[in-house]
C-alpha cells in the first residue's frame, strides 16, 4: 500500500472528531478519563477504542472471505456504501439520529455503570472499546471511506496497515480529549459550526472518492509507484528474511530451491496489488484450449487487453511476442485478451485474422461481451497485468513504454518462483515512437465520441446529410464533403463519391475503416498534391492509392522523421459504402 493512503487514513481518523454525533460520547468519555487512582486511564479507553475500530475492519476482511465473494463483486458492493456514505454526509441529521440513540441507549447500560468504575486496565480497556462501537455509526460516513480502500486492498497486511492507520488518527484526538477534561470539551464545542460544514465538503469529497475508484483511478496511481513507497511491501520483504517452514512452504505452493540450471528463487519487490480474476464470459479461445486461473496457478502469467485495429496495442505488440518467445520455457504464459473496441472487431473471424495478420502464437481470449474486461475492471487498451505463481496481481500498466520495466517485473516474478534461467539479459529497445513529435490526438468521428468536426453543417445524428469543407482547418480540425451519414462510432459514406480532410501534426497517419463487402478505392493527397510515392504507407499501393475492403487499420501517410510540420491530408473516395471510424497517429 503506498504511505499516502495509510496519511489519508490518518488524517480521516482524525477528521472523524468533527463528526456532530461525537458530542453525545463525550461525557461518558470525559467522566471515565477521570480517575485519581489512574492517571493513565485516558490511555487505556483510548487503546480500547481504537482496538474496537480495528477489530471492525478485521471482521469485515473475515467475513469478505467467508461469503466467497470476488474482487469485483465486493469492490461493486463497497462503492454503493460509499456512495450512500457520501450523500448521508450531505444529510447530517440522518446520522446525528443514529448517533444519538445508540448513545444513549448504551449510557443507560448497567454494564456501562459497571465498566466505568473499574479503574484496572482490563475493565478500562474494555469500557474504551464499548465506546469505540458507540461512536462507529456516526463515525460511519468517513469509516466508509476507509472500509472502501481496504475492500480493494488484496493482501491482509495492506488492510491491516490502512485500518491501523486509520485507527491511530481516530486515537489521537481523542487522547488529548481525555486527558483534557472539561476544558477540551468546552474548547470543541466552539467547532459545531464547522462541524454543520465540514459532513457536506466530505460528502461531496466523498462522491468524488466514488467516482475515482469507479473509473480505477486508484489503480491508475498505484500501477505507476515504484515498489519502495508500499509499506506491506517492506514489511513482507522482512517476513521473507527468514525462512519459511517446509509445510509453509509446501502451503503456499512456493519453490525454494533453484532447479537445476535455474537461477535460485529470490522473493520479488513487487506489491500485491489484488487477486486475478477468472476469465469471465469469453466466447472463444485461439491458439489455445479454454484456460483457467486453476490451471495458471504455478504459472508467471501475462494478461494483455488489447483490440487489433488499437495503434497503441499494434505498436506493443512486439513487445509481448517477443517477452512470450523469450520466457515460455520458464514459466511465462501470455494470454492476449481480445475486447473490442468497435463493433466489427466482435467478430471471431475478422479476429482470427488480425491474429493470424501480427503473428501472435500465445492463447488469445475473445472477450467480445466485456466479461473479463469487466471482471478487471479494466479502462484501456492496451493494459498489462502481470499474476504471479500464486494467483496474485503484482504489477499493471496502461498504454505504451515502460517495456524494460515490463520484463524486469517477469523476470522479478519467474525468479520469485525458481524457474528464471541463469544469466537472463534485458532485451534491446524495439523500433522506438518520439511522441514529443504526435501532436495529433486519436480522433473518433462517430457522434458518439466526435471532436473538432469544422464542416460548416450541423451534424444529425443518423441522418443522410450533404457536407462540405471549410475554408480552412485548425491543427486537428477534420471535415466531411459529399453524402454522408454520420452514426454514433462511424461515418457512411452514402453519396457515390465522398471526401474526407483532416489537418495533422505526427510522423504517421492510419486511419480504421471498413468497405460495405465491396472493395472500395481511394485516392490520397497531402497539402492538396497527390501523396507522394516516399511517403507511402504499409496499405498504400503503387499508384497512391488505398484499397479498402477489411475492417482494420490502414496505415497511410509515413513522413520522414526531418518533416516535422502540419499537413493537410485528404482521401478521397470513388464509391460509396465505406465505414470510417478514428484516425490514429504514431
Amino acid at each position: 500500500m503506498h504511505a499516502s493512503l495509510e496519511l489519508l487514513a490518518v488524517l480521516a481518523g482524525v477528521l472523524t472528531v468533527l463528526s456532530p454525533c461525537i458530542l453525545p460520547i463525550l461525557p461518558a468519555l470525559l467522566s471515565a478519563s477521570v480517575s485519581q487512582k489512574n492517571p493513565h486511564r485516558p490511555f487505556w479507553i483510548v487503546l480500547g477504542l481504537a482496538t474496537s475500530f480495528a477489530l471492525f475492519g478485521t471482521v469485515f476482511a473475515v467475513f469478505k472471505s467467508f461469503l466467497g465473494l470476488t474482487n469485483g463483486e465486493l469492490r461493486d458492493a463497497a462503492l454503493a456504501i460509499l456512495l450512500f456514505f457520501g450523500l448521508s454526509l450531505l444529510m447530517p441529521r440522518l446520522w446525528e439520529r443514529i448517533g444519538s440513540t445508540i448513545s444513549t441507549f448504551v449510557q443507560r447500560a448497567p454494564w456501562m455503570s459497571r465498566l466505568s468504575s473499574e479503574s484496572g486496565p482490563a475493565g478500562t480497556v474494555l469500557l474504551g472499546g464499548a465506546l469505540g462501537l458507540v461512536w462507529a455509526p456516526c463515525a460511519g460516513p468517513i469509516l466508509g471511506i476507509i472500509l472502501t480502500l481496504a475492500t480493494v486492498q488484496a493482501s491482509f497486511a495492506s488492510t491491516f496497515f490502512l485500518m491501523g492507520a486509520y485507527a491511530l488518527g481516530a486515537a489521537l484526538p481523542m487522547l488529548l480529549i481525555g486527558y483534557g477534561g472539561q476544558r477540551v470539551a468546552q474548547k470543541l464545542q466552539r467547532f459545531r459550526g464547522v462541524g454543520s460544514v465540514a459532513p457536506k465538503v466530505l460528502g461531496v469529497v466523498t462522491l468524488g472518492a466514488v467516482a475515482g475508484l469507479y473509473f480505477n483511478l486508484d489503480t491508475v496511481l498505484l500501477s505507476h509507484l515504484p515498489g519502495r513507497f508500499f509499506l506491506s511491501n517492506t514489511v513482507e520483504k522482512t517476513l521473507v528474511a527468514h525462512p519459511p517452514s517446509r509445510a509453509m512452504a509446501q502451503t503456499v505452493g512456493q519453490t525454494t530451491s533453484a532447479k537445476a540450471g535455474m537461477a535460485p528463487a529470490v522473493p520479488s519487490s513487487l506489491p500485491v496489488l489484488g487477486t486475478m480474476p477468472a476469465f469471465a464470459d469469453i466466447t472463444g479461445w485461439i491458439n489455445s484450449p479454454p484456460l483457467t486461473r486453476k490451471e495458471l496457478r504455478g504459472k508467471v502469467v501475462l494478461v494483455d487487453f488489447w483490440t487489433y485495429s488499437c495503434i497503441n496495442c499494434i505498436r506493443t505488440l512486439p513487445y509481448v511476442k517477443r517477452w512470450y518467445e523469450k520466457y515460455k520455457d520458464q514459466g511465462l504464459v501470455v494470454v492476449g485478451v481480445h475486447t473490442p473496441e468497435f463493433a466489427f472487431e466482435k467478430k471471431t473471424a475478422n479476429v482470427e485474422k488480425a491474429v493470424k495478420q501480427f503473428g501472435i502464437d500465445y492463447p488469445v481470449a475473445i472477450d467480445s461481451r466485456y466479461g473479463t474486461w469487466n471482471a478487471y475492471s479494466n479502462q484501456f487498451w492496451p493494459a498489462h497485468y502481470l499474476i504471479d505463481s500464486q494467483g496474485r496481481i503484482r504489477e499493471v500498466h496502461f498504454g505504451e513504454g515502460d517495456y524494460r520495466k515490463t520484463e524486469k517485473a517477469i523476470q522479478s516474478l519467474l525468479s520469485e518462483s525458481g524457474t528464471l534461467g541463469k544469466k537472463v539479459a534485458l532485451s534491446g529497445p524495439l523500433a522506438s515512437v518520439n511522441f514529443m513529435e504526435i501532436q495529433s490526438p486519436e480522433t473518433y468521428l462517430g457522434y458518439g465520441r466526435a471532436e473538432r468536426f469544422s464542416s460548416p453543417e450541423t451534424v444529425e445524428p443518423d441522418a443522410t446529410m450533404n457536407y462540405s469543407f471549410p475554408q480552412s482547418l485548425g491543427l486537428n480540425d477534420w471535415a466531411l464533403m459529399g453524402t454522408w451519414r454520420v452514426k454514433g462510432e462511424k461515418v457512411i459514406l452514402e453519396g457515390p463519391k465522398g471526401d474526407l480532410r483532416f489537418r495533422f501534426h505526427a510522423p504517421k497517419l492510419n486511419i480504421v475503416m471498413k468497405g460495405s463487402g465491396e472493395s472500395v478505392k481511394a485516392r490520397l493527397f497531402l497539402d492538396g498534391k497527390p501523396l507522394p510515392d516516399g511517403l507511402y504507407g504499409s496499405d498504400v499501393a503503387s499508384d497512391g492509392s488505398v484499397t479498402v475492403r477489411d475492417a482494420k487499420l490502414y496505415n497511410l501517410v509515413s513522413l520522414p522523421a526531418e518533416d516535422t510540420g502540419a499537413h493537410v491530408f485528404e482521401i478521397r473516395f470513388e464509391a460509396p459504402g465505406v465505414s470510417v471510424y478514428t484516425f490514429t497517429f504514431g
